[in-house]
């Protein structure tokens, strides 16, 4: 026996995933036109350009707590201010409690995190911020954080 609202829920959202498809594939056959508008005008221009040359352009995500630059900003704020160095999770909960972030669960948090983390390493390789060691714990333990 089948329960009707188990079933109805399910088409309702069969029926969204099936339109967010057909409205996805119509953008890409938009897209794939500008693409080859592009490419015939750049071939205008100069008939010899491998077009094959040109890289795709990786999209990134925007993070919805925070401006450009600003992650960056807050943990140097937070590195300044702290006595001895910080783990990642440490950091983490300053970033909360300076924005006010509700967090709801842990993908939200893990998302903080990972976002946080390519900040520091960013950092890092800019030779701003460093290692200073790990935390015991599960995977290696939180990275801790100092300024240079």
């Amino acid at each position: 026996m089948s329960e009707s609202h188990v079933v109805s829920g399910l088409v309702a959202k069969r029926a969204e995933l099936t339109g967010q498809i057909e409205h996805f594939q119509y953008q890409i056959r938009q897209i794939s036109m500008d693409v080859d508008h592009l490419d015939a005008t750049l071939l205008l221009f100069n008939p010899d350009y491998d077009l094959l040359s040109i890289k795709p352009k990786g999209i990134r995500s925007t993070n919805p707590w925070f401006l450009k630059g600003e992650i960056t900003r807050l943990t140097l704020e937070a590195l300044r201010t702290a006595s001895t160095p910080l783990s990642t999770c440490d950091i983490t909960d300053a970033l909360i409690a300076l924005k006010g972030i509700a967090i709801a669960g842990t993908k939200e948090r893990d998302r903080l995190t990972k976002s946080l983390l390519g900040a520091l390493q960013m950092m890092r390789k800019r030779g701003v911020v460093e290692i200073a060691g790990r935390i015991k714990g599960p995977g290696g333990g939180p990275i801790l954080w100092r300024l240079l």
